[in-house]
């Protein structure tokens, strides 16, 4: 399809859908200048915000607008957000209605929203436009091809600059396009409607971006469109079409940042069809054998292409000359694919320990030590026979001294002993290896390798005593892991429903979200046979058994699941609670519809989200949970929603991990919020002696949870303050649990990372060597320069 027709179509559905402005030459072009926020894995947005439940502000001007807007944005106020505000003159007050109703927007079918936000993709002013196309991403739910045809038209006048009044045409040539954002927290359009299309997903969507990649011809809308074409395979399987158009662009120039953005999609893919596996191998060697930045894109899609990828991502992982990154990602993909792939693994390892120096100090301490964990890891706890070599050395690797160089190496050398020593035991929890692997008898390295090694086997006899006694561990970490497990071991039976129900009665929000999902996970295996089931299969004159028989909640569950639900939680503990209640649910417990029912009046968004689900399960369809007033008194409101002094400029803070000088630049132009309370924390102290307690290699490194166990944070909530930028390498994000569930904990990338982008809030920048840090070292000190 040429370029011409493409933008002829597209500009037919704007004639329709959009209005005028939209399909004709604006006046002026800018391009817009704020910033974004992020975070976890699975984000949600709020929904219930009416536009019409208030009477209308009086429209103000200048800063007491601004002022008033940013008020309805925390508020989730649509309704505050006044008409007049959303079509001034003055373009920074239309800016910040558009993005607080952006924000708000998620999928609230209410046709004032809609009618606001088209309307916007039709502004002047491009970071409106781009602040426009994201809410209506957001709200597709119910009115996707509708919305897809708004933003393709948009798009199209995008593509190659406005189009003149007259149309596309073909006469002469088009008129250059916007310049490229040059600052991070700049709202691109182009990207913002593009990735909004691939949002809405659908047959549709997929047929438009197909046809929008065929025409790009800059790298740049390239990008965007891959993108937008990762969220619709993360969905579904993709058309012939789109396959095809995502492969010729990845040979094209195998260098670009296109062509190896054209491959993410098929790594987003679950599975790739026969049909295509030897094109998408092609391709993604080639990209390997370029220069791209984002190489990382062709080993996920390398992974897909079955078993011809073993040996090329065997020797990605082992090779020294490739990032950090995509060494991770091979050795993960390697993890994945099974005996044949952890052989793979184990030849990388064999080919790594090669090379003395890989064992050094110098290299446990730098970036090679996640690697090195990393294809380890990928060995699963059934290691093929080619590793025993490699895992016997790392096994009885030298344990650092305590007067070590850094404090971590003795970490870092007794971690790697201890994974090594696991995946040799293969279920022999009282193996040599491992008792010897922690010099510390209670350590949390031992205990996991004797934990993994446990549950690869029936728990019963000593086995199962060993068991219980990890399962009360000191360590969040083991004893977590070890709650998780009781579901996958039946034989437990009333032993494995004691665990349960006394993870549920702890005082840690980890320990009792880990009980409540296995019961979520697995209610069944709490579930007991009812008394009346078990009568009657003893009476020979009882009807013969049905497929469905009666259970029962045994009483230790129940009262344990109550006495959790009515615990007074600190605001941020907001995964506990929705886990607990979405347990009470599962079980049928007989206080879950009051819990529910008190959730849904709940001041955070997540809350009532799961609150509504869960009257809806328990027999009320058509339940929803409105947003609450807003506070008229500001000392009344929730935390989250409280005014904060917001920062003037960027600030930089420098973490002192293990030793390492790692700094985080806090910017507060598209996430004032976020950005001014985590400055304020690192200002207070907070976050001195916190543990990094979640690092994935080449993916990111997580903290700021005082547990360690990636359950808690400050005590307090944030609102989010999610944008439609980009996740680029060392770019710092909130970490979530849903919809406005941030609290002190913080995120830096170590890859580019498009699935986080428009889902997370970007908060700033960091700097330094972020690859190096590892799981379980620690912030020794904090500097915040003013």
């Amino acid at each position: 399809m040429t370029r011409a027709r493409l933008r002829g179509l597209v500009l037919g559905a704007c004639l329709l859908l959009l209005p005028p402005a939209a399909c004709h030459r604006t006046t002026t072009t800018t391009t817009a200048t704020t910033k974004k926020d992020a975070a976890p894995i699975d984000p949600k947005r709020d929904s219930g915000a009416s536009m019409t439940a208030s009477a209308e502000p009086t429209p103000v001007s200048g800063d007491d607008a601004l002022l008033a807007i940013g008020r309805a944005e925390d508020g989730r106020r649509a309704s505050d957000v006044a008409e007049g505000w959303r079509v001034s003159s003055d373009v920074k007050v239309r800016r910040a209605s558009i993005r607080a109703l952006a924000r708000i927007s998620d999928a609230i079918a209410d046709p004032q929203m809609d009618a606001t936000l088209l309307r916007a993709l039709g502004d002047e002013d491009l970071e409106v436009v781009g602040w426009g196309a994201y809410g209506l991403g957001w709200a597709c739910k119910g009115r996707e091809d509708e919305h897809v045809k708004a933003l393709a038209a948009r798009a199209a006048t995008l593509a190659d600059g406005d189009p003149t009044p007259d149309g596309p045409g073909d006469a002469g040539p088009a008129p250059p396009a916007p310049p490229a954002p040059s600052r991070r927290d700049t709202i691109d359009a182009r990207a913002a409607v593009t990735r909004a299309i691939g949002r809405c997903g659908g047959p549709l969507a997929e047929g438009v971006l197909s046809a929008f990649l065929r025409a790009a011809s800059r790298d740049a809308d390239v990008e965007h469109v891959a993108y937008a074409l990762g969220a619709v395979a993360s969905r579904r399987t993709l058309t012939d079409e789109a396959m095809g158009a995502l492969l010729d662009r990845a040979v094209l120039d195998p260098s670009s940042s296109g062509s190896a953005a054209a491959l993410f999609p098929i790594g987003r893919l679950d599975h790739v069809p026969d049909a295509w596996s030897a094109r998408v191998l092609a391709a993604s060697k080639a990209v390997l054998a370029g220069t791209s930045p984002l190489r990382i894109f062709a080993v996920r899609a390398l992974e897909k292409s079955g078993p011809d990828a073993l040996e090329g991502l065997s020797h990605i992982a082992s090779r020294s000359d490739v990032s950090p990154a995509e060494r991770e990602e091979a050795a993960r993909s390697l993890g994945r694919l099974g005996l044949p792939g952890r052989s793979a693994a184990g030849a990388a390892l064999t080919r790594i320990l090669q090379d003395k120096s890989s064992l050094e100090p110098a290299s446990l301490l730098g970036d090679r030590f996640n690697v090195l964990l990393a294809v380890v890891e990928a060995l699963g706890q059934d290691a093929p026979k080619n590793a025993d070599p490699a895992l016997y050395s790392l096994a009885s690797l030298p344990v650092a001294s305590k007067d070590a160089p850094s404090p971590s190496l003795s970490r870092r050398s007794v971690a790697l002993r201890c994974a090594a020593a696991s995946a040799l035991a293969r279920a022999a929890y009282d193996s040599e290896l491992i008792s010897k692997c922690d010099p510390d008898p209670d350590g949390a390295s031992g205990q996991r390798a004797r934990l993994s090694a446990l549950i690869r086997r029936p728990l019963a006899g000593d086995r199962r005593k060993v068991f219980r006694a990890l399962a009360t561990s000191k360590h969040l970490a083991v004893r977590e892991a070890a709650i998780e497990a009781v579901p996958q071991h039946p034989e437990l039976e009333e032993s494995g429903r004691a665990l349960l129900a006394q993870a549920l009665e702890a005082t840690e929000p980890g320990v009792v979200a880990t009980a409540a999902e296995a019961i979520v996970q697995h209610p069944e295996h709490v579930l007991t046979l009812a008394k009346s089931e078990r009568r009657a299969a003893l009476d020979p004159r009882a009807p013969p058994p049905t497929s469905h028989p009666a259970m029962d909640l045994p009483a230790e569950i129940a009262t344990a699941l109550k006495l959790a639900l009515g615990h007074a939680w600190r605001e941020d503990a907001i995964e506990t609670r929705t886990l607990l209640l979405d347990a009470a649910v599962a079980v049928s417990l007989p206080e879950a519809r009051a819990s529910a029912t008190r959730a849904c009046t709940d001041p955070n968004a997540t809350m009532r989200e799961h609150a509504a689900r869960a009257l809806r399960a328990l027999g009320t369809p058509q339940a929803a949970c409105a947003t609450p007033a807003v506070a008229k008194d500001a000392s009344a409101a929730p935390s989250s929603a409280a005014p904060v002094a917001t920062l003037a400029h960027p600030v930089r803070v420098t973490f002192d991990i293990d030793g390492a000088k790692l700094a985080v630049v806090f910017e507060p132009e598209l996430s004032p919020r976020a950005a001014s309370r985590f400055v304020a924390l690192a200002r207070a102290g907070f976050y001195k002696g916190v543990v990094v307690h979640r690092v994935v290699p080449g993916y990111v490194v997580q903290f700021g949870d005082p547990g360690a166990d990636g359950y808690g944070g400050s005590g307090e909530l944030l609102r989010c303050e999610t944008s439609p930028v980009p996740f680029a390498p060392l770019d710092v994000g909130v970490a979530l649990a849903g919809r406005d569930t941030g609290s002190s904990q913080i995120f830096v990338t170590l890859a580019r990372s498009p699935k986080l982008d428009g889902e997370y809030a970007r908060v700033g920048h960091a700097e330094g060597d972020w690859d190096a840090v590892a799981q379980g070292d620690v912030i020794d000190g904090v500097v915040v320069e003013e």
